[in-house]
């Protein structure tokens, strides 16, 4: 083994260190991930719901002017 992969192996060993340290504050992190798509899954059920409700007011009143024209 020469130099370059001793520092290679080295390098590598300190990457897999720092990412083992980071994993413990992961799971804390996906459940946070998760918490922040319910809400904005929540959100565009609510706006979906209300455009719909908008939209549907606004066809009723035109389909009500058309008939109170003809």
């Amino acid at each position: 083994m020469n130099g370059d992969d001793h520092d290679l192996i080295v390098r590598i060993d300190e990457r897999v260190k720092t990412v083992y340290n980071k994993m413990d504050g992961f799971e804390n992190m996906f459940t946070n991930h998760l918490h922040h798509h319910e809400m904005w899954e929540n959100d565009m059920k609510t706006q979906l719901r209300w455009g719909l409700g908008i939209l549907a007011t606004i066809m009723g009143g035109l389909i009500a002017a058309m008939r109170y024209i003809t």
